[in-house]
């Protein structure tokens, strides 16, 4: 008995489920405030996603977008901390970064750094990583930032100096590595069979030659 196989007709090219289109450019750039009186500032305390108790820069330029810094003197919690969480942020300045652009996902490494004001005194610095962008999900946000940056009778004791002559200083040192533009998801083509396969196979098994079929898939 003899084998054989279908006569095979060329696949469809394999396309991908998705694609992610995205501008690969990398840009630093950084702000800085400085905010003089700081005594002056609020004490009150603040909620996260609430402005009462929140001071914020001007709207300043870094790697073409946008952004502020934010700061709770008085702290900020979150609607869902415990009255004990809620006292020991009441102890710390909360400092974020604000994005203000348009982009829907901007890639993003940013340090904020309270800036140490007498010579050979080291800064304060926390960093972070995130997609920055006006569309609101588990990825992408508009705001980052630390409810406990730096306890505040750490930052208001002058003899440390990071504030010095009621002056503090908070910079931002932005990088961006480009916007995921858009997202294509599309529908992977199945491979189609001949369409003889059912009538070849037929005619083999009704004239008996080449019956002992073996199909290769």
């Amino acid at each position: 008995s003899g084998r054989i196989a279908p006569t095979q007709q060329p696949m469809a090219a394999v396309q991908p489920s998705s694609v992610a289109v995205t501008k690969a450019e990398t840009v630093v750039g950084a702000i800085e405030w400085r905010i003089d009186p700081w005594s002056a500032v609020s004490l009150e305390h603040g909620k996260t996603g609430d402005k009462k108790g929140r001071l914020e820069s001007p709207v300043m330029q870094a790697c073409g977008e946008p952004w502020r810094i934010s700061v709770c003197r008085g702290g900020e919690s979150l609607p869902s901390d415990s009255e004990a969480q809620v006292a020991l942020r009441k102890e710390y300045v909360a400092v974020g970064l604000y994005y203000k652009g348009d982009s829907e996902a901007l890639r993003t490494k940013f340090t904020l750094t309270l800036v140490n004001q007498l010579p050979g005194k080291q800064d304060r610095e926390l960093r972070e990583e995130v997609t920055f962008g006006q569309v609101h999900d588990d990825t992408t946000s508009t705001t980052r930032g630390w409810a406990e940056f730096v306890k505040r009778s750490v930052l208001e004791n002058e003899t440390n100096g990071w504030k010095v002559n009621d002056r503090v200083i908070i910079r931002a040192t932005i990088t961006t590595f480009g916007e995921l533009e858009s997202t294509v998801t599309a529908v992977t083509p199945a491979f189609t069979p001949p369409n003889t396969l059912v009538t070849d196979n037929r005619e083999m098994l009704k004239s008996g030659r080449a019956s002992d079929i073996a199909l290769y898939v």
